[in-house]
């Protein structure tokens, strides 16, 4: 476990104090690779863009924000998803950043639309869809992990639903008003949901593969799997950025 701490700590420092590029342009490049960071579809606080568009800075920053919702009310070891009606109400929410995103195509492909896309849109539906995310994503891992799993679910009624909104909006005022204050802590926050979405399909599938599935029993077992989880997401996501970025070369020479 401390072997895996310091390995994560050494991790944050390089992404930080290695010499060269600034943190964000570190961050802008480590979400390079998965999302198209188009100018226009962003978010500028202090006058500076966002690692991530407007939609996914909505649907990482919904992860990152009910991820830690779950931490704080003891539900992050839930192994049971949300009960039909509020896993309804989630799907609901996908499908509203899915029409919003077709409309979205529809305009750019000079396709009939139904709206005139906008940023603080993409950004309300992106973080309905980052809490829906989350809610399903964590069962998902928790079942793979454990040899004894928690029987509670990730949400359990509608008014812990109505819990989050509130604070999932003023996300939404924090983001929207692009102040200088917010930069760093929504950069930082928004390529950590990123990393750990990353983390947590890599943990399952490393777990899968060395036949460790279902067979953990305490936290501190977990810790190398989640390390190897992050290692390699900072290496898929490295990878994502040169394989774009030798795309975009191909076909504008």
């Amino acid at each position: 476990m401390i072997a895996s701490t310091i390995a994560l700590i050494g991790l944050a420092a390089v992404l930080i104090f290695w010499p060269g590029a600034t943190l964000l342009e570190r961050l802008r490049a480590l979400d390079g690779g998965i999302c198209a960071q188009l100018p226009t579809h962003s978010f500028y606080p202090d006058g500076q863009r966002l690692p991530l568009c407007a939609r996914n800075t909505g649907i990482y920053m919904g992860y990152s924000i009910t991820f830690i919702a779950l931490y704080l009310r003891g539900r992050l070891s839930a192994t049971e998803f949300p009960r039909w009606p509020i896993a309804i109400l989630l799907f609901l929410f996908v499908c509203a950043l899915a029409v919003d995103g077709f409309n979205s195509l529809f305009l750019d492909l000079r396709l009939p639309h139904l709206y005139q896309p906008d940023n603080l849109l993409r950004l309300a539906t992106g973080l309905l869809t980052g809490m829906a995310m989350a809610c399903f994503l964590v069962p998902v891992t928790n079942i793979t992990l454990w040899k004894f799993p928690n029987q509670r679910r990730t949400v359990e009624s509608f008014w812990q639903i109505l819990w989050l909104l509130p604070i999932l909006a003023l996300v939404f005022l924090a983001i929207g008003t692009q102040t200088a204050i917010f930069l760093y802590p929504v950069a930082i926050l928004e390529t950590l949901g990123v990393m750990t979405v990353l983390c947590m399909i890599n943990l399952t599938i490393i777990l899968a593969a060395s036949g460790k599935a279902c067979t953990l029993l305490r936290p501190r077992q977990v810790f190398p799997f989640v390390t190897a989880g992050f290692f390699l997401a900072v290496g898929e996501l490295t990878g994502l950025f040169f394989l774009n970025h030798w795309l975009l070369h191909q076909l504008t020479t």
